[in-house]
């Protein structure tokens, strides 16, 4: 489906939406947002705003001509443009975003996005059962604001060519391993990763400031231990494809990116767990299509195209006749597509961390500001 090159550069910068970015008004979001929604080349243009080739999962040449409108594409280097772009005027612009699964409440509860109605969306009832149990982060109110329709994680990843296989994610602070590790260019990813780690804690994003202490002290040994800060999955691969590291955190189609260049990679099952997580489609606020917006998602979300989907990015799916239909043998092995109960059985899905003050735990303010002080250690 794409040359990967949007998977390559997906985390190029962190998220780093701050509380200020979900609660303050248009007005003021205008004025910073630093670039403006490109202008739809006719009123009923389907206006899509998320990754790159996020946008081909949801573009039905039949149903937008059927419509007589196209999909117009605006990309993201950052979950935050989402949240920018829709506070900085593009409600009532908008049409399709795509939303890692921890933000969607946060933003239908901050008036950012439509309800989706189920009824226009009959291939919901194909959804694997273990993605329908994501309806917890997904409701406001009982009403529907986000569709999984992507899923992966970001993995302790691992050259056997080079190495053995690690037990922990400790393992890369190894003396040993001094400059042949790496960390992830995302605060999210490293910091309920090095939590889990550092408190043990069920949801890493329930963490008290001792807690997040912690959790950066062993943030700043990682990266004291680690080759260079990445700044993008891109870069990572590389490194791996060049064999200047041996093991890191990585993103599963890396398999794939490191393969097709002849290097060996391999994932790891650390005893503290692998942050999971999922991708999903959402209807924005007065999106000016709505009825046309719920079509498209419903023919994403049928087997055929969820099938071209994983194959075409190596990433996993939510509809399970299209499971048993991937051909890919190393992206059915790798997501577990015959038992995805497998594939999560060593994984934890964390919910967000509260944007306002909830009795001892820290804020997402809280958890920005000390990846700051990671940074610049």
């Amino acid at each position: 489906m794409t040359n990967h090159q949007h998977n390559a550069s997906k985390f190029a910068s962190s998220l780093t939406v701050s509380r200020r970015h979900f609660m303050m008004g248009a007005a003021g979001l205008a004025a910073v947002a630093g670039f403006g929604i490109r202008p739809a080349a006719a009123a009923r243009d389907v206006a899509f705003l998320g990754w790159e080739g996020y946008d081909l999962a949801f573009k039905s040449t039949d149903l937008l001509g059927k419509a007589g409108v196209n999909m117009q594409p605006t990309y993201i280097s950052a979950i935050e443009d989402i949240i920018t772009k829709l506070r900085g005027g593009g409600i009532g612009s908008i049409d399709l975003t795509t939303l890692i699964y921890q933000y969607v409440s946060f933003c239908g509860q901050s008036d950012l996005l439509g309800a989706i109605d189920e009824s226009l969306v009959p291939n919901l009832s194909a959804m694997h059962p273990r993605v329908k149990a994501l309806d917890k982060f997904l409701r406001v109110d009982d009403k529907l604001y986000g569709v999984p329709f992507t899923f992966s994680a970001i993995p302790l990843l691992y050259n056997p060519d080079l190495v053995e296989e690690p037990k922990s994610w400790l393992d890369l602070l190894k003396p040993e391993y001094k400059g042949k590790v790496v960390g992830y260019p995302d605060v999210m990813s490293m910091i309920v990763t090095w939590s889990k780690v550092a408190n043990g804690l069920e949801d890493p994003s329930r963490m008290t400031r001792e807690q997040l202490d912690k959790t950066v002290e062993l943030m700043i040994k990682v990266k004291q231990n680690s080759r260079t800060i990445p700044s993008s999955l891109g870069e990572i691969s590389d490194m791996f494809s060049r064999k200047e590291i041996v093991m890191g955190m990585g993103w599963e189609p890396m398999i794939k990116w490191a393969g097709d260049k002849g290097v060996n990679l391999k994932i790891a099952s650390p005893k503290e767990g692998t942050f999971a997580y999922f991708d999903t489609v959402n209807i924005a606020k007065d999106a000016p299509n709505r009825e046309l917006d719920h079509a498209l998602i419903n023919w994403g979300l049928s087997a055929e195209n969820q099938k071209t989907f994983a194959e075409g990015n190596i990433l996993g799916i939510v509809n399970q006749d299209a499971m048993k239909a991937v051909t890919d043998k190393t992206v059915a092995g790798i997501y577990h597509f015959d038992d995805l109960d497998a594939y999560f059985a060593d994984k934890f899905l964390p919910g967000m961390f509260p944007l306002e003050q909830e009795g001892e735990f820290v804020t997402w303010d809280d958890v920005l500001g000390a990846f700051e002080s990671y940074q610049r250690a």
